[in-house]
């Protein structure tokens, strides 16, 4: 069979069903053999939005998602999005074409050094330059990709080696169970929890990854431990349980703010030191600082490690349930300030933040892009589960929201879906509403409207007192939505959230324009 042939049997043994891309020309075997498999292509109008879809995938699924570029152009629009997954431990695994060995020495038109351009950006670059090469990468390419911390691996498929011939098949996946952390570890963690007077749980993404929530859950409900969220976890703490503090990652506008300065314990629970930074939180009193997590939480300023024990993140905090000593509630009052502020009734940007919450259940997925309706989002959108409010804290790349969005609804067609944008994000990727229409994916996109880059105006206008090269126009969003097929509106405030329940009713393909103004950010810092 020809290589070709090989990569997509490897890929249906890994268990891949979609992959998102643009074909090319060095591709195009690998595409022929795609049309034959069981393999869903998902064809994107833009590479980046395609490995944001692989990306998301992977947020989802802990399995790695699959994006494809050909060489070139194709390649370095593909970097952005897994540039993100890198930054945001996301498991990928990027296809990118490339030139024969004649064409690429001397190099020639579109042909760029692809492994020195994705290796900074990946876990791993595999050029795979035999045929026989092929099922060992692709198996490689998904151990390393998933492995903690999870991360893109990019894959060099020159468009000779997959014309030829190979005899070859699939290798097995094994399956290899980890242990808990060492029991020595475990044993000082618990001992400091028992010592300490105002522990404080931090949990990074990893506890979702590790798929550890349900153990987290316990673990903080049988010691009674105040838990706050970084924003890939929100959720994994739901906002209705006493011991909830909310999300951080504003640095010095979280709610839970209050509680970093008289902690004298931080049990960090698959934590990344790149999700907040411990300077935001490693403040006033010196702390106790105990790691749990399958892999380490790199390094940063001001963070010296008391106690870490690396390994089954589930077993882990099953274990230390055992001989716990239940806390006092000393942040009780912290967790009542952040209730009061994130339920009082406003209008603005929170009003419509309020307005999303009550038109989505519980599981119900909200995505959001970047920009100043994203602090709103994480401030006061209330979480009850796991990946349901996707926020970006790594790359943290605007136009994300809309291909994210359109990935969440394929993996979950049951839920509703609404993808929370700028106007400047919005038009970085709207048209990604094409393929959204085109696969009959339906999701509501909420445009925070504020004819500019309001974040950014925010920012200059509290460095220097002014603001320049921020404002933009009004587009005639509705008209634009509707050329894609989808439903558009552009509506004031107290209609919004009308419209909004008609379009998640009705479970329509909709763009809802939203003018905001500009001075309500003021309130975010």
């Amino acid at each position: 069979m020809k290589a070709a042939r090989l990569l997509i049997e490897c890929l249906e043994a890994e268990g891949v069903s979609r992959i998102f891309g643009i074909p090319g020309e060095e591709n195009l075997d690998i595409m022929d053999e795609i049309s034959s498999s069981k393999i869903e292509f998902v064809l994107t109008r833009h590479e980046q939005a395609a490995a944001f879809m692989a990306g998301t995938v992977g947020r989802l699924t802990g399995r790695p998602g699959v994006c494809l570029s050909t060489l070139g152009p194709g390649a370095t629009n593909l970097v952005t999005g897994v540039a993100d997954a890198f930054l945001s431990n996301l498991p990928l695994i990027a296809l990118v074409g490339q030139a024969g060995i004649v064409r690429r020495h001397p190099p020639q038109k579109q042909v760029l050094d692809l492994m020195t351009m994705f290796r900074p950006l990946t876990k791993m670059c595999i050029d795979v330059d035999r045929p026989d090469r092929t099922a060992s990468a692709v198996r490689e390419a998904f151990i390393l990709a998933k492995a903690e911390r999870s991360g893109p691996v990019m894959l060099q498929l020159p468009e000779d080696v997959m014309k030829m011939s190979v005899d070859d098949i699939p290798v097995a996946e094994e399956n290899h169970p980890s242990q808990p952390g060492e029991l020595s570890a475990l044993d000082k963690i618990r001992t400091a929890l028992r010592s300490s007077s105002n522990p404080l749980v931090i949990v990074g993404h990893g506890a979702v990854r590790s798929n550890a929530v349900e153990e987290v859950r316990a673990f903080c409900r049988t010691w009674n431990l105040p838990t706050a969220c970084t924003w890939m976890a929100a959720g994994v703490m739901p906002y209705d349980d006493p011991l909830s503090m909310g999300t951080i990652g504003i640095r010095n506008s979280d709610l839970v703010k209050d509680c970093f300065e008289p902690a004298d314990l931080v049990l960090l629970v698959g934590y990344d030191a790149t999700e907040f930074q411990p300077q935001y939180w490693n403040k006033g009193r010196k702390k106790t600082l105990l790691v749990l997590g399958e892999g380490g939480p790199g390094e940063a300023e001001n963070f010296q490690i008391d106690i870490m024990a690396l390994g089954d993140l589930k077993g882990s905090l099953s274990m230390l349930q055992g001989g716990s000593v239940p806390k006092s509630n000393w942040a009780g009052s912290v967790r009542l300030k952040l209730q009061r502020e994130t339920e009082v009734l406003e209008q603005g940007p929170k009003g419509m933040v309020q307005s999303i919450r009550r038109q989505l259940g519980r599981r119900d997925i909200l995505v959001s892009d970047v920009g100043a309706h994203l602090i709103w989002l994480a401030k006061y959108y209330p979480t009850y589960e796991e990946n349901t409010l996707l926020l970006q804290n790594g790359l943290i790349s605007m136009g994300v929201a809309i291909p994210s969005a359109i990935a969440a609804r394929m993996i979950h067609p049951e839920r509703k879906v609404v993808a929370a944008v700028g106007d400047g994000g919005f038009l970085m990727s709207s048209a990604e509403l094409e393929t959204a229409k085109r696969l009959g994916v339906n999701f509501v996109t909420v445009i925070f409207n504020d004819g500019g880059l309001g974040l950014i105006r925010e920012k200059m206008e509290r460095g220097f007192g002014r603001s320049s090269n921020v404002d933009m126009g009004f587009p005639d969003i509705p008209t634009y939505a509707r050329s894609f097929g989808a439903e558009g509106y552009s509506v004031g405030g107290k209609d919004f959230e009308d419209v909004l329940q008609d379009c998640l009713e009705r479970d329509v393909l909709a763009v809802i324009d939203v003018k905001v103004d500009y001075s309500h950010n003021c309130r975010l810092f």
